[in-house]
């Protein structure tokens, strides 16, 4: 899973907490990210999601 450091709609807190639920899930935290990733710095997105 992916959150945007910034993201006001779902805060990586909220991304953090709905991640947890499955024990094999991965938590990025985009750094200076709002709610739209890929458009805020799209060669870290594509990075991050690897």
């Amino acid at each position: 899973m992916l959150a945007g450091e910034v993201d006001p709609g779902t805060p990586p807190a909220t991304v953090a907490a709905y991640a947890a639920l499955f024990p094999d899930a991965e938590l990025v935290i985009q750094p200076g990210a709002g709610h739209f990733p890929w458009l805020d710095d799209p060669a870290y997105f594509v990075t991050a999601a690897t």
